[in-house]
């Protein structure tokens, strides 16, 4: 009777156990395929943000008005790196043309940096 006990006790341990692996497996499943979607909609917005107000600040360096839409943009919606290069043509007082074109290729370079880093985070997770 001891043994038919014992083999309903361990039967029941494992019987319970795999149901608990099971939903750490699809817990760890639905986490990484949920932050992959975050990450692939990070990057898009990301991406559309830029691309609007790239053409948006050319335009306000050669009219020599930038508007406040776009200046809250960069300054609210893009990472830090956007922005403190944006701030810092902002604080410029002379803004010579040959510094706004460096400025522009700056912008360029962080906005390309800060989706290379999404990509990367993207890249591990599918890995």
């Amino acid at each position: 009777m001891s043994e038919t006990l014992i083999g309903v006790i361990i039967g029941g341990i494992i019987a319970s156990i795999a149901p608990v692996f099971t939903l750490i497996i699809d817990h760890r499943r639905w986490r990484r395929e949920s932050k992959l979607a975050y990450l692939l909609s990070e990057r898009k917005n990301l991406e559309t943000l830029y691309a609007k107000n790239l053409k948006r600040f050319s335009k306000a360096i050669a009219e020599n008005s930038f508007s406040s839409d776009m200046i809250s943009d960069f300054l609210l919606s893009m990472p830090k790196d956007v922005s403190k290069t944006f701030k810092a043509f902002m604080a410029d007082p002379e803004k010579t043309e040959k510094k706004c074109k460096q400025f522009y290729m700056n912008l360029a370079v962080e906005m390309q940096k800060s989706l290379s880093e999404i990509d990367s985070k993207i890249e591990t997770i599918v890995s």
